[in-house]
């Protein structure tokens, strides 16, 4: 252990040989930084703490360094404990955690904040009614649906949408008119004013800058810039097509299932025929996805955002 000494005295102290194995583990760090853990500043020591999985493992060792860190204190061998809960309280301590571990998770909260946003940036619903797609889940591999997509192909009555491949989608009655509405954008002003003219086809939702030719590449290469653009604008580096996607599933699954009292957190299946017949239990939510799932892949696949959410 390093600083052997004070490191047993603190054990004799606590009366907790599984402590040792903290020590144990923090040797070649403290070593590396020539330094006791006691007298490393919050950085130092978040920043050992994140090699550890899991939040319960990352929020136990928070506490036994900080209950060592504050014996040392009391003892004199160091000024301050830079870990204590006075310092970083539980909830900025999970939102480091999260920020640092967790995949891009965007809450049901944090989409609608995220849609507002956009709207009011000088692309309004252009740019809007994309992400809300990709969202909803119909954007398609490489853009593909909403490349494709015309104002003939919206059902306004029963806010369905008619795919390009070949799904049939009902969405939001606000995301239909958003998209009515940006069928009826011809131009947009950022730094200079860029006008909106040439489309895939004539009635096309998504338009283009003048162009000789508008083809599937050229469209799709819009839809690739403007998720860069939501980026820019939300000032969120993590944001991905993949991100807005999974999240948007994962929610309406989630809550889908919390609006009949069962918290998928909760939930727990045994490999045996009972936990089988449990995981079938649930097979009603995954229908019409179109992917292959039931709940046991939910949650394995979804672990991440189900520490957020």
């Amino acid at each position: 252990m390093y600083n052997d000494g004070r490191k047993k005295e603190y054990l004799a102290y606590k009366k907790q040989e599984y402590l040792r194995h903290l020590f144990v583990d923090s040797e070649t760090y403290e070593k590396e930084l020539g330094k006791d853990l006691c007298e490393m500043n919050t950085s130092e020591l978040l920043h050992y703490l994140l090699r550890y999985d899991g939040y319960r493992t990352f929020e136990d060792k928070r506490r036994q360094i900080s209950n060592y860190a504050e014996w040392c204190v009391i003892k004199g061998y160091a000024p301050m404990n830079w870990i204590a809960p006075r310092i970083l309280p539980g909830k900025r301590l999970k939102e480091i955690y999260v920020s640092a571990k967790d995949d891009c998770y965007i809450s049901r909260e944090k989409f609608s904040e995220y849609l507002g946003r956009l709207k009011e940036s000088c692309y309004g619903v252009y740019i809007a009614s994309v992400f809300w797609c990709i969202y909803e889940g119909i954007s398609g591999k490489g853009f593909y649906n909403l490349a494709n997509l015309r104002i003939g192909d919206i059902d306004i009555f029963e806010h369905r949408i008619n795919l390009a491949d070949g799904s049939v989608r009902k969405v939001p009655e606000e995301l239909i008119h958003m998209l009515t509405d940006t069928a009826d954008v011809t131009e947009i002003t950022n730094e200079k004013t860029v006008r909106y003219v040439s489309s895939l086809y004539p009635d096309s939702i998504w338009k283009l800058r003048k162009n000789d030719s508008v083809t599937f590449a050229k469209v799709q290469r819009k839809f690739i810039y403007l998720v860069e653009e939501m980026k820019r604008i939300l000032e969120d580096d993590r944001l991905s097509k993949t991100a807005v996607e999974r999240s948007g599933y994962f929610n309406r699954i989630y809550y889908r299932v919390l609006a009949d009292g069962i918290d998928i957190r909760t939930l727990e299946f045994g490999a045996d025929k009972r936990g089988r017949e449990e995981n079938a239990s649930y097979r009603r939510y995954f229908e019409g996805s179109g992917l292959d799932m039931d709940m046991r892949k939910f949650r394995s696949s979804y672990q991440s955002y189900l520490r957020q959410v």
